[in-house]
């Protein structure tokens, strides 16, 4: 059993919420603010006599995020349940700062709600590193999702885990995403080539090329195979081991059947040069022969 001497007293509350680097508050069970600390005052600059009561708290929180913070805070008034919630709150200088709001009840021998306790705790700082990344990645999305490849991403080891939105309305997966993740990209590749595919990206991992590129022809939604240049760069971190491999499949379909033609009409005109020359030839030992004659 504690000493009643060693018991915590208000005093130790308030200097314990005096020391943290929160703002801390407290509130009765209906959500009436009743007490904050020094360091609420500090960045609001209010004072306590101005901020007490049920909806000072509220007029502070960027416009966006008062409904929402008032609906959770109600909710967890009715419930009791454990009170959290990102906003924006407004310092004296009358910018706004992100913070993270958490409040517990305390409960009397009854089981109810005596009062609350909470703190404010500032994540401004890894909030807009959070935003940040969330704004590079939805550029990154949008970047990749305009381009006219199929685009990609595999892990370490070659499997996908990521494509780019044309993959999926290519291969027609879009509501089937799972089924041509991991290394099940090989279900839409020609069975006469899949093989060579799989065993040279295979031998560009395991062997730590530099870079990888084949041509294959890839199944389209209707079961029409068009042919691609795929190609793709391992990224590797600061020791230079390989993080993923990013890749694109360009369609060069048109541009194969083009150079197809080319060869087609190369070896029609060296076969018709060919045979020119022995026309030519049989009519000059055919001149040859009447002249001997």
């Amino acid at each position: 059993m504690v000493p009643a001497s060693l018991s915590p007293t208000p005093a130790d509350f308030s200097f314990l919420a005096e020391l943290i680097p929160q703002l801390v508050w407290a509130t009765d069970p209906t959500g009436y603010h009743t007490y904050f600390n020094q360091r609420w005052t500090d960045y609001t600059g209010y004072t306590l006599a101005d901020s007490v009561g049920d909806e000072m708290w509220n007029n502070l929180l960027y416009p966006d995020d008062r409904e929402r913070a008032r609906k959770r805070w109600s909710r967890s008034l009715a419930t009791g349940e454990f009170y959290e919630i990102e906003y924006r709150f407004r310092s004296k200088d009358g910018d706004y700062r992100w913070f993270l709001g958490q409040a517990v009840p305390v409960r009397d021998e009854a089981g109810n709600v005596a009062k609350w306790f909470g703190t404010c705790t500032d994540i401004h700082d890894q909030k807009m590193q959070e935003l940040a990344l969330r704004k590079r990645e939805q550029d990154f999305t949008t970047l990749a999702n305009a381009i006219p490849q199929l685009a990609w991403m595999a892990d370490a080891e070659g499997a996908i885990f990521w494509y780019n939105q044309r993959w999926f309305e290519y291969t027609g997966t879009e509501n089937h995403q799972e089924q041509t993740m991991g290394w099940n990209w090989q279900t839409v590749h020609h069975p006469d080539h899949v093989e060579a595919v799989t065993a040279g990206f295979r031998r560009a991992i395991f062997e730590g090329q530099e870079s990888w590129e084949a041509t294959f022809p890839l199944r389209r939604h209707d079961g029409e195979y068009r042919w691609f240049l795929s190609r793709a760069l391992p990224v590797r971190n600061e020791a230079g081991n390989v993080l993923r491999w990013c890749g694109t499949n360009t369609d060069i379909t048109e541009q194969k059947e083009l150079q197809e033609q080319i060869e087609r009409a190369y070896s029609d005109l060296e076969a018709k040069i060919m045979f020119r020359t022995l026309d030519l030839e049989r009519e000059v030992q055919e001149l040859r022969q009447k002249l001997n004659g």
